[in-house]
Parts: structure tokens; C-alpha cells; sequence
């Protein structure tokens, strides 16, 4: 976003619209892969996660929806849902075993989102001082929330411990405490080191799907999970929301959707192989240190 483009009413949805064409609505060729296994990346038993979506945990995520968080392009929020429960379940399961299937002709119609962008500072300009939250639709964000609740109890087994954030039982505090600590050790000795702190641009919306997939198939993610997982991808849209009003819609081809429950865990499985790829480097002796004593 380093564009120095002017957010004005005029201008504001058209150079908005423009950037997130450009990402999410752009395909990603590879001209090649990794090789995920000469990486150390191990595979796990997750069949757990293709069981068929229970009347209990439905509930239970319904109950722990936000009561009266923004709503997405049908105006349901949660506390619909929980109000409504007893009227609406039957239907809700119904259409949920339906896409947990993959019988789904239509999906595309409820996996619509707003993008609306929310002011950095208080003399926000620059598409850059903007930050972009997605309002989902209800009943996608359920079949991702549900997904989510599934796969948080089994992250802590797939990623390793010095990936901290979005990992239940972790706490990113601790990261930030290891290296503080290591500043001081180093500084005790005084030694010199060079300590680099890299920012990824874009990050979630630069995810290529096809990569993610066959990461998530080596990992030991079964063909129902990806399958339905794929759904949720390919389906996905956006409309951008100026004053209220909503723009032309974006037809997602990558990218990960800002604020979707699902969308942490999916992005710190695609990093890990960059934190694999560093470890490998460094087995093999790859990375040198910038001088030599």
C-alpha cells in the first residue's frame, strides 16, 4: 500500500477496488514448489477433523458468536442466531451437512463479504493509513468458525513452539520476552550482533491457495477437509463498502480473508514452512555469518 493515492469521497472506492483486484481477484502462477518433505515437515493424524458437523458443536459456536458484532451483507449477527435457535437449527444443519458434502451449487450467494476500512490514525490520507476489515456472511463465518474450533485444539501439535500468536495455549507476550532477554544477554557479553525484525507486506491477502493445499496435504489434512476447504476459497467474494454503499464485486483467486475465523491458523500452517526453510538452511550450512572474528 506504499501508493500515494488520495482517499477522498470521489476517489476513495475506485483506488480501493483497484488494489484489492489486483490481489485477491489476480491468480498466482508458480513456476515452482518446495519439497516439503526434504524440509522435515511431518505428517499427523487429523481424520478428526472430517467428521461429520454435530448438532453440540454447532451450538456451541453459535453461543460464542459476538452478540451484536458488525454484520456481513444478510444483516444477521449473533444474537439472531442464539434468539432464534430453536426455529432456525434444523434449517442451519441442514445447509451445513449439505456443504460439508460439497453438494453446493449456490454457496457463492452466502459467502459474499464487505470490506469496509477502518482509519489508522486520526489524519488518515493514503490508502496505507487505512486498515481493511471484512464483514462476512453469517452463515460462511459459521462453517469457518466451526472448522476453527476444530483445528485450535490440534495446532499446538503442527506448529512448533517458537510460533506463538493464534496457537491456543501460547501467548505472543512470550516471544517478546525471549528477545528481550536475548538483547540483554548479548549486550552483557558484549558482542555484536545484527537483530532483523521482518514485516510481511500484504501477508494474508499474498496466501496462494494452491500452495496452501498442498501444504495442508502433507501435513496429513484429509481430501473432505481440503475439500471443503477449497469451497469456502473459491466461493468467496467481496464488495467494497464507501459511505455505506456497496462497489462492484471482487472475485477472489488467493488471499486469505481479513477478520475470518479460520484465516490465522491456515496463514501460521503456510509461515511454518518459512521457519523450516531457515532451519534447513541452517543445517546445511546456507546461512553464514556476516563476518568472521
Amino acid at each position: 500500500m506504499g501508493e500515494q493515492i488520495i482517499i477522498d469521497q470521489e476517489g476513495k472506492q475506485e483506488a480501493v477496488l483497484q488494489f484489492y483486484e489486483n490481489l485477491l481477484g489476480t491468480v498466482e502462477v508458480r513456476d515452482h514448489t518446495i519439497d516439503l518433505e526434504a524440509l522435515g515437515l511431518q505428517q499427523h493424524d487429523l481424520s478428526v477433523l472430517e467428521e461429520p458437523f454435530s448438532e453440540e458443536e454447532v451450538l456451541f459456536t453459535v453461543k460464542n458468536m459476538p452478540l451484536d458484532q458488525a454484520p456481513g451483507p444478510d444483516g444477521f449477527t449473533g444474537r439472531f442466531y442464539k434468539t432464534c435457535w430453536n426455529i432456525i437449527k434444523d434449517d442451519i444443519m441442514l445447509a451445513l451437512s449439505v456443504i460439508q458434502q460439497g453438494h453446493v451449487a449456490h454457496f457463492r450467494l452466502l459467502n459474499t463479504a464487505f470490506i469496509t476500512l477502518l482509519p489508522k490514525k486520526p489524519d488518515a490520507t493514503l490508502v496505507k493509513d487505512f486498515r481493511p476489515i471484512s464483514l462476512i456472511h453469517s452463515l460462511a463465518k459459521l462453517v469457518t468458525k466451526i472448522m476453527a474450533n476444530r483445528l485450535a485444539p490440534l495446532l499446538s501439535n503442527l506448529v512448533p513452539p517458537n510460533q506463538s500468536a493464534f496457537v491456543r495455549g501460547r501467548s505472543i507476550h512470550d516471544n517478546f520476552l525471549f528477545v528481550q532477554q536475548m538483547v540483554k544477554a548479548l549486550h552483557s557479553k558484549k558482542e555484536a550482533h545484527i537483530l532483523l525484525k521482518l514485516d510481511i507486506a500484504k501477508a494474508f491477502d499474498s496466501v496462494s491457495w494452491s500452495f496452501l493445499i498442498e501444504v495442508l496435504k502433507h501435513l496429513g489434512f484429509g481430501q473432505k477437509w481440503c475439500n471443503l476447504l477449497c469451497l469456502v476459497l473459491s466461493t468467496s467474494s467481496t464488495r467494497i463498502l464507501v459511505n455505506g454503499v456497496p462497489g462492484d464485486v471482487i472475485y477472489h483467486h488467493r488471499g486469505l480473508r481479513q477478520g475470518g475465523p479460520l484465516s490465522p491458523m491456515l496463514f501460521i500452517l503456510i509461515m511454518d514452512v518459512l521457519n523450516s526453510l531457515i532451519r534447513f538452511a541452517i543445517q546445511q550450512q546456507f546461512l553464514q555469518p556476516l563476518a568472521v572474528q
